[in-house]
């Protein structure tokens, strides 16, 4: 507001030419706001009287640099003691920006799908100089290193098998937990929350080629390696089992016969308690059920729920002995994790193995047990599955 006092004879005719300039300029939280004001009177002298204006200019708000110009002319008659308010007649625009609200969604309540043995409750830490993975770097089929492995099976419906999840064309499938046969409504409620769609008994590795193997797995949803959660769903990758054991007691790791195999997993079911150097927790029948322990007996009538991992929730049965309590479809897959994955065989190892991993695109083999095609597949590179192979 600028107020400006004019001495005037008694009755003055005053012509005021207003040119208002404003430049407002914000950056960051940081706003400069110029205005020059220029008066020019004309007046004639006969008496002294006192006129008081009152100019009030609007402030400027505007995102961008805006130049404004505000022409106010006004021809008044004034008696003396006359206060005369000009407003400006052009309104000073104003930008207002909104940020869209952030959507939150709670993950669904699944499966347990952390299953390491009882020494592995503390997550290692990272290898050194190990820069955090993009998604990018990840789809691009870069080795991703550093990360390590664990098993369960627990029977729930793998969350994959719920709508929306991921970008792929349909959900992973669950089976009827009585009659075994596939669901193909995914809203159906899980086994292990007193629903009937379970794990597919289907869904579990098996040897494709000397040091190949396939399977299913949950993945970690921490992001740091590239791994996200839901938007895995379907997602195939290639891990290679490498000679490192855990740095917080120097236990564990691969078994010298492991090292140097491979394995493709697809991704069914989220691990919400995988994270960070954790990537994968592969689905592996006898390897322990973790948190959930209600769904296995009820798929299964006549079993007991330590029947599915030797009472021994996270990490399973130790020795091969432990599949025979196992349903019938299911011993064969407990066994290759002694046969193939040599777990426990020679001084603590195979243990919850280190591996690199990549993207890659999903083997027919496993997709037509699953049901999940990922859309964008055939922008990933492919596996190699009859080279390389140390047979």
């Amino acid at each position: 507001t600028t107020t400006t006092t004019i001495a005037t004879t008694t009755v003055a005719t005053t012509t005021i030419a207003t040119t208002t300039m404003a430049t407002t300029t914000i950056a960051s939280t940081t706003a400069i706001v110029t205005t020059t004001t220029t008066i020019a009177t004309t007046t004639t002298v006969e008496a002294s009287t006192t006129t008081t204006i009152t100019i009030a200019t609007l402030p400027l708000t505007s995102t961008v640099t805006t130049t404004i110009a505000q022409p106010i002319t006004s021809t008044a008659t004034m008696s003396p003691s006359t206060t005369t308010t000009m407003p400006s007649t052009t309104a000073a625009p104003t930008s207002t920006t909104t940020s869209p609200p952030t959507e939150t969604t709670a993950p669904r309540t699944t499966a347990g799908f952390l299953a390491p043995t009882t020494a592995t409750t503390t997550t290692t830490s990272a290898a050194a100089g190990l820069p955090p993975t993009t998604t990018e770097q990840q789809e691009s089929g870069e080795w991703v290193t550093g990360t390590w492995t664990t098993g369960y099976w627990d029977c729930c419906k793998p969350s994959c098998a719920w709508p929306g999840k991921g970008n792929s064309i349909k959900p992973a499938k669950s089976c009827d937990a009585k009659t075994g046969e596939v669901l193909w409504d995914p809203n159906v409620e899980s086994v292990c929350q007193g629903g009937n769609a379970a794990t597919c008994t289907d869904q579990k590795p098996f040897v494709y080629n000397g040091n190949l193997s396939m399977g299913f797995a949950a993945a970690a949803v921490s992001g740091s390696r590239g791994l996200t959660g839901d938007a895995n769903c379907g997602q195939c990758f290639e891990l290679k089992f490498v000679n490192r054991v855990h740095s917080n007691g120097n236990w564990g790791g691969a078994d010298e016969q492991l090292v140097g195999k491979r394995m493709i997993v697809q991704v069914t079911n989220i691990g919400y308690d995988v994270t960070g150097d954790h990537s994968f927790d592969l689905q592996i029948p006898g390897a322990g059920q973790g948190a959930f322990t209600s769904g296995c007996a009820a798929q299964f009538a006549g079993h007991s729920s330590g029947d599915f991992d030797c009472n021994n929730r996270y990490g399973g049965c130790d020795s091969k002995d432990g599949c025979a309590k196992l349903p019938a479809e299911l011993r064969d897959a407990c066994k290759w994790r002694y046969d193939w994955f040599h777990w426990l065989d020679h001084a603590g190892k195979t243990n919850n193995p280190y591996v690199n991993f990549r993207r890659v695109r999903c083997p027919e083999l496993l997709t037509s047990i699953s049901g999940a095609i990922p859309a964008d597949d055939d922008e990933v590179p492919a596996a190699e599955l009859g080279s390389d192979l140390l047979v």
